[in-house]
Formats: structure tokens, C-alpha cells, sequence
């Protein structure tokens, strides 16, 4: 090699950055130190500012508020039990697709309630919200949890029709960037419209293997049908969401008696039929009408054609809250496991989503009605209620074990869903308090 060629070499490899690797750098002279360890002490900077600024709220050990958000209302909000640590067990415990699909809703409403179908623009210029490079809580941990549905389903769940269909919400404001996932959205539409098991009035099933209804289905399959018809711009869609709660009602409703308006839990052939008045299946049918009414509120094309399907709505949701009010008789002040069963514990999990329900339906009335400060008022004694019986690590009890529903003891442990439903319940209040709706708590 030529003495300017080894010059060149040599001029080359000084020119190529230091690398942590090579031997050629001491701890004793700085200005030997590669990149990597001059800029280590910012990295650390950054590292420790993030845990610094996200612990608190992970480990419940401060109230729950939005990452950087001002000194508002819902930032500083005291929601008088350890929401941040209800929320942590709602996101660790959900394991099956109704789970997931309900603890992604609560924590949106929780954490993100400006994307939520009960915020003031859920659907900007018309359209469903795009996440860039940042996602908020509630789709980070539903990207971190919900791979892509490879099949007709969201997931795989050879029993339930409906239950799949939670996942929706969360797969449609992903899928706005990934094309995988609005195929996959797409399909399980289909599956819903085209394929599966329907009962003598039309009524998707909530069954794989029966044609049987749930009233658990209310609160999976029409918000998903609706919130997707505003994604395709699509009213055929948001049409079908109600249809499918009218056609629900129309078998499940009971039609006298104290119970009257309460809707019986499952209707069908099988050995699980349940004519009983769950508290939480009439919470899930009065919490999944109330989003797909939000929903079809919240977009201006569907809000000017469908005002007699939100009338509609309006009615069936006040007939499950008026007769819950009616059977609410435990000394506990929670509702009962089944209302109207003088026998059954009151318990926990069913009196949260029916308060959530009410204060979202109070919020949609006439402020100067006293039908809707009754409802109110009625809220806030089922959430003190509620809150009494959250332990200091966010655990709400008694609770139901909700696949066995029927269990005459609660169980003992906690209950995903159950958590859940407490986020949605304070969300839903700090909602109403910070619009104005509601006072705070003295």
C-alpha cells in the first residue's frame, strides 16, 4: 500500500464514530469517550423524568390524570376511591374478548374521554380519530393485548357470537392505519350480518351453537355495528345497531309485574336459559344503548336523519333505570345480584354499570326536568354505594362471578368486568360534574 493510501485509511478510519465496543477509549480522558457514553447521563435524564411522570398514576398512589393535561376539572378530579388501581387490575385480570373489549372502553372513557363516543368530538370533520406516532393508554393497551383477528372473528370464541364483537371499537380506531386490521374489522362484520345464528325475530344470536339471546350482547355487538357505520359512513349500519336493540327488547323485556321494564338475562333452548333480572346484563343492555345513541349523536349526518331511533333509544334505556330504581331495596344501598329477588346479595359490579348508565342518561336530559334530577340523585346514592365497598387496592366486593352468574355467593376474588364498570362509572360522574350537570361531592 502507498504512503498516501495508508494516509487516506488512516484519515478514513479516524473519521468513522467511536463505538462503546472499541478499546480505544478510557474512562480517565473524556475526550476519548464514544457517543454513546457522552450522551448515557441524558439518557438517564429522559428515563428517570418518565418514571418519575408515569409512576404515581401506575401505582395508584396519586389521583389518576392525563399525561401533561392542564389543571382542569378532570385532571385534578377526586374520584373518593383508588380508580388508578381498579384500573390496573381491570387491564391485568381481562383475559377473554368481552373482558378486553370492555376494559379498552373504559379506560378510553377514563383516561381519553375527548375520543370516546360520549365526548364532545368524538368523530373530528366527521371522521373517526387517527392514531400517528403517539397512541393515548387505552389503545396502547389494546394494541398490546389484541393481536389481529385471523379468522370470521376478532377472536376466536367458539361459543359466543356477540362477545367477539367488543373488541370493534378498539380494532376500528386501530385499524384507521392498518389495513390488516380494517380487513379484519370487515370480516367479522360479515360474520355478524351475514352468517350468524339468528333467533325467530331476526335477532343476531348471542350463541355460537343456539339461537339464543343475552342481554349481555347489547353491550358487544350494536355499538360496534354503529361505530363502524360512522367509519364506512354507512346509515344502513347505525339503522341495524337499534334494529338489533329493538329486537332484543322485543323478547327479553319483562312486561309486568314489579320487574316490568327489566329485561330477563337469556332467552333460548338451551340448559342456561335465564328469565331472571341480572342487575349487570340489564346494566350491559342499558350501557350498550346508551353508546350507540352517543354515537349517533356525535355524528352530524346520523343525528339529523335518525331522531326518532334516539327518541327510541331514550325510552328503552329510562325503562331499565326506571325499574332498577323501583327494585332497589338491599340495606346495602347496592342493587341486588338479581333485582326484584328479595334473597339474592347486593353486590357491586351491576350496581356500577347501571350508575354509569344513569348518569350518561341524565346527562342527555333537560336540565330542568326533576325526572332527570331524580335519576341523578339516584346515581350518586348507587356510586357512594359503590365506593363504600372499594377496598384501599381498588378492589370492589361483594361482586358477582359473572360466568357463573347464578352462583348464590360472591366471589371470592375480583372480578375483571366488575372493575371495569367501576371506571366507567367514575368517568361518567367527573363527566357530569365537570360540565356542569352534577355537583361535586361536599
Amino acid at each position: 500500500m502507498s504512503g498516501n493510501q495508508q494516509t487516506r485509511s488512516k484519515q478514513k478510519a479516524e473519521d468513522q464514530p467511536r463505538s462503546f465496543l472499541d478499546e480505544d477509549w478510557s474512562w480517565s480522558d473524556p475526550s476519548s469517550w464514544p457517543l454513546s457514553i457522552k450522551f448515557l447521563p441524558v439518557a438517564v435524564a429522559i428515563i428517570g423524568i418518565g418514571i418519575t411522570v408515569y409512576f404515581p398514576s401506575i401505582s395508584g398512589q396519586t389521583p389518576l390524570s392525563t399525561l401533561f393535561a392542564e389543571n382542569s376539572c378532570r385532571g385534578t378530579f377526586n374520584y373518593t376511591f383508588q380508580i388508578a388501581r381498579a384500573k390496573a387490575h381491570a387491564e391485568g385480570l381481562s383475559t377473554h374478548d368481552w373482558e378486553i373489549g370492555t376494559a379498552f372502553e373504559a379506560i378510553l372513557e377514563l383516561i381519553s374521554p375527548e375520543k370516546s363516543v360520549f365526548g364532545s368530538n368524538p368523530f373530528p370533520k366527521g371522521k373517526i380519530p387517527i392514531r400517528y406516532y403517539k397512541m393515548d393508554e387505552a389503545l396502547s393497551y389494546f394494541y398490546d393485548t389484541v393481536p389481529i383477528g385471523e379468522g370470521k372473528t376478532l377472536a376466536e370464541n367458539g361459543f359466543s357470537v356477540s362477545d367477539p364483537a367488543s373488541l370493534g371499537v378498539g380494532s376500528i380506531m386501530l385499524g384507521q392505519t392498518s389495513p390488516k386490521r380494517l380487513s379484519a374489522i370487515e370480516k367479522q362484520k360479515d360474520y355478524l350480518l351475514d352468517e350468524a345464528p339468528r333467533y325467530a325475530n331476526g335477532a343476531i344470536s348471542h350463541r355460537v351453537e343456539v339461537a339464543e339471546l343475552w342481554s349481555d350482547s347489547v353491550s358487544m355487538v350494536p355499538p360496534f355495528l354503529a361505530y363502524y357505520g360512522v367509519a364506512k359512513k354507512n346509515l344502513t349500519l347505525i339503522r341495524e345497531a337499534v334494529r338489533q336493540c329493538e329486537l332484543y327488547r322485543d323478547v327479553l323485556m319483562i312486561r309486568e309485574g314489579e320487574r316490568k321494564g327489566l329485561w330477563k338475562h337469556i332467552v333460548g333452548p338451551s340448559d342456561v336459559a335465564d328469565e331472571g333480572a341480572w342487575s349487570t346484563g340489564n346494566g350491559w343492555a342499558a350501557y350498550g344503548m346508551i353508546r350507540v345513541r352517543a354515537t349517533i349523536a356525535a355524528w352530524s349526518t346520523s343525528r339529523d336523519e335518525m331522531g326518532k331511533e334516539i327518541v327510541a333509544l331514550d325510552s328503552y334505556i329510562l325503562e331499565i333505570i326506571e325499574a332498577a330504581m323501583r327494585n332497589d331495596d338491599d340495606d346495602s344501598g347496592l342493587l341486588r345480584n338479581y333485582l326484584g329477588g328479595s334473597t339474592w346479595f347486593g353486590e357491586t359490579s351491576g350496581t356500577a354499570l347501571l350508575a354509569a348508565a344513569a348518569y350518561r342518561m341524565g346527562m342527555t336530559m333537560d336540565r330542568s326536568t326533576a325526572e332527570r334530577d331524580r335519576i341523578l340523585k339516584w346515581a350518586d346514592s348507587k356510586r357512594k354505594a359503590v365506593a363504600r365497598h372499594v377496598d384501599a387496592d381498588g378492589v370492589a366486593k361483594p361482586a358477582v362471578n359473572s360466568p357463573k352468574h347464578g352462583q348464590r355467593e360472591p366471589l371470592n376474588g375480583i372480578n375483571p368486568e366488575g372493575e371495569s364498570f367501576l371506571l366507567m362509572m367514575g368517568a361518567a360522574w367527573r363527566d357530569c360534574v365537570c360540565s356542569g350537570g352534577c355537583p361535586p361531592d361536599p
